[in-house]
């Protein structure tokens, strides 16, 4: 099955979430802006304003559920050295699994 993980076909979306993850760490100066200011950094990003709260507050399970490369969440969250409790406490909450510290 072709896909971005959640969904048969990419949606636009997660192409502009998986561009924004791999760009703040794969760019000059993109992570220093987005550090700054998320909402300033996301701006101009074509995603509804819920993506982009979920971008700047690192809702990753919600980015995930929208289509998120899993590969490019986690590098993202190893790139803002995000404690892996708050990782994995964020992928569980919508998966509905128990979550065990």
């Amino acid at each position: 099955m072709s896909g971005n993980w959640q969904h048969g076909m990419p949606t636009p979306d997660a192409y502009w979430i998986d561009r924004v993850l791999y760009d703040v760490h794969h760019q000059p100066d993109d992570l220093a802006r987005y550090l700054k200011s998320a909402d300033a950094y996301l701006k101009d990003i074509p995603l509804p304003d819920t993506l982009k709260a979920a971008i700047r507050d690192n809702e990753i399970g919600e980015l995930y559920l929208a289509g998120a490369n899993p590969y490019l969440l986690r590098a993202h969250c190893l790139g803002l050295r995000m404690p892996e409790a708050d990782f994995l406490r964020s992928l569980r909450a919508v998966a509905k699994e128990p979550d065990h510290g």
